[in-house]
């Protein structure tokens, strides 16, 4: 299983990022390799959606049910897609006056050995670049 852990100061407050995070209807236009996003189900409290990534050979898609705890936390675990393991979370704690502190945690692992081998360094590349992805999306006005 892999693991990625990345940081980030922003100077937009957390709601901001919270409210980036929940527009998943949005990430092909920015998330590299999200191909499409499509909601399964909305509450006030979760969000389920099947997002398809495609990064040179990789090309699958996979559901996610993603619970809420407003401008804190989005915890995302896998309902059905080609991995063993799809873990994910985001935490926003605020800088008093500055913004907020972003972090991201991704654990994942393919099903397959022989995919793993080859799809787990494409799929660790997209989720490297999720955090940079957020915070350019974060800072742009029209956003």
């Amino acid at each position: 299983m892999r693991e990625f852990k990345r940081s980030a100061l922003v100077a937009q407050p957390p709601a901001r990022l919270f409210a980036l995070i929940c527009d998943v209807e949005r990430y092909p236009e920015f998330v590299p390799g999200c191909t499409f996003a499509r909601i399964e189900s909305r509450s006030e409290d979760e969000i389920v959606a099947t997002l398809g990534v495609r990064r040179g050979a990789l090309r699958t898609q996979f559901t996610s049910r993603n619970e809420l705890d407003p401008d804190r936390r989005v915890t995302m675990n896998l309902v059905r897609g080609p991995f063993r393991t799809l873990w994910g979370e985001w935490l926003l704690t605020p800088i008093a006056d500055r913004g907020c502190r972003v972090d991201l945690t991704m654990r994942f692992a393919f099903s397959n050995p022989v995919s793993a081998v080859i799809f787990e360094p494409l799929f660790a590349q997209t989720v490297g670049e999720l955090m940079d992805a957020f915070v350019a999306r974060a800072r742009r006005a029209d956003a």
